[in-house]
């Protein structure tokens, strides 16, 4: 809509369901973007770079005045023909720290973005230029990782990072998303992989012959995913209950997860009481860092047994069927494995089922030990 813009009218501009635009008659081009949030008025103009028509962000209003938005419109289009930035985000590596800032304690597969960026994008794309960024640095990005990894871990990466520039559109960081037309290409099929009772004995006998065999053989008797064993802190465990965190636990929303509770089984107490105290980790060669793994030792110890084709994440898998193979409710796996009761009485249903999870538990070691 066009109208003739005041200090007044614009202050009483109200926040809706979804954003517009107030177009100002005195000045051609200067437009009021009213957001959906509370607070969220900024200025922008339209200006020709080249043959090619952009809006740029001014600034944001109260803070800046519609008089001062006028002059900063005519300012802008004077030096449209000079490269322009958002403020204090030059790079993308700038932009990834601000979306790090805001989404970092909302998303539940952070760590996996933050992989993504530290492993595979920061050193490709990080220090090019806000403005310069395009999607052949993503096709760029995409390939170098399918060259280097596989065709998967190339799409994972566009889906892990390609989102920080829809945000970054969206909160007028940028103008154009330059990835929108990106594609992420393969997608991973879900994997069904579960071993077999000789090869969940051999791994579980060759993990004694490997320097990080207290690692998978709690993995296998716990069921837990690799990630929270890998972190797992003394000050975690009291007696013989290990309580992950919930800000180290998976949740459709970060501020749904809730702590986990994991009984441990004679096996299970027995590896961690094996462990040296030499730092705050109970896995790890110092105990100073959380233990990391790559593929590495996975294949070494799946050599050694003799099993191919498998995933860390396949003992989690593996240790839920077998549960229930020997007669252990599925309701009490899921507690065991951390899933969220979706049912209705699990509102009301505030139980630990602590006994119940830690006789589940002993069920798996038996799988193995007897």
């Amino acid at each position: 809509m066009q109208v003739k813009l005041t200090e007044t009218f614009v202050g009483k501009l109200r926040h809706k369901a979804e954003r517009y635009d107030m177009r100002d008659t005195i000045e051609r081009g200067l437009l009021m973007r009213v957001g959906k949030k509370e607070g969220s008025k900024q200025w922008f103009t339209f200006i020709f770079r080249g043959s090619k028509r952009q809006m740029v962000k001014l600034g944001k209003f109260p803070q800046m005045s519609l008089k001062e938005a006028r002059l900063a419109a005519i300012s802008a289009k004077a030096t449209s023909d000079l490269p322009q930035a958002p403020e204090h985000i030059n790079t993308v590596a700038d932009l990834f720290n601000a979306y790090k800032e805001v989404r970092e304690l909302k998303m539940r597969a952070w760590r996996d973005v933050q992989s993504a960026w530290d492993v595979w994008a920061r050193d490709r794309i990080g220090h090019i230029c806000l403005t310069d960024i395009t999607v052949h640095n993503g096709r760029d990005l995409r390939n170098h990782v399918t060259q280097k990894s596989s065709e998967l871990r190339g799409s994972a990466i566009i889906r892990y990072i390609r989102p920080m520039f829809s945000w970054a559109t969206e909160e007028s960081l940028i103008d154009i998303n330059p990835w929108a037309g990106l594609t992420a290409g393969a997608v991973a099929m879900p994997r069904d992989r579960v071993l077999n009772d000789t090869e969940w004995q051999s791994l579980w006998n060759s993990s004694f012959e490997d320097t990080m065999g207290e690692y998978f053989r709690f993995l296998m008797l716990s069921a837990q995913r690799k990630s929270n064993v890998a972190t797992m802190r003394w000050d975690e465990i009291k007696d013989d209950i290990w309580t992950i965190p919930a800000e180290k636990f998976k949740a459709t929303k970060a501020n749904k997860a809730r702590a986990h509770e994991v009984p441990l089984s004679d096996a299970l107490f027995e590896i961690v009481n094996a462990r040296p105290r030499v730092g705050e980790f109970v896995f790890g060669t110092t105990g100073v860092k959380p233990l990391s793994l790559g593929s590495r030792e996975k294949d070494r110890i799946g050599l050694r047994a003799g099993v191919s084709n498998w995933r860390i994440h396949d003992l989690r898998r593996t240790g839920a069927t077998r549960m229930t193979e020997r007669k252990v409710s599925r309701f009490i796996v899921e507690r065991v494995l951390g899933h969220a009761d979706r049912g209705v009485t699990a509102i009301y249903d505030r139980a630990t089922y602590r006994d119940e999870k830690r006789a589940a538990l002993e069920t798996l070691s038996n799988t193995i030990l007897c």
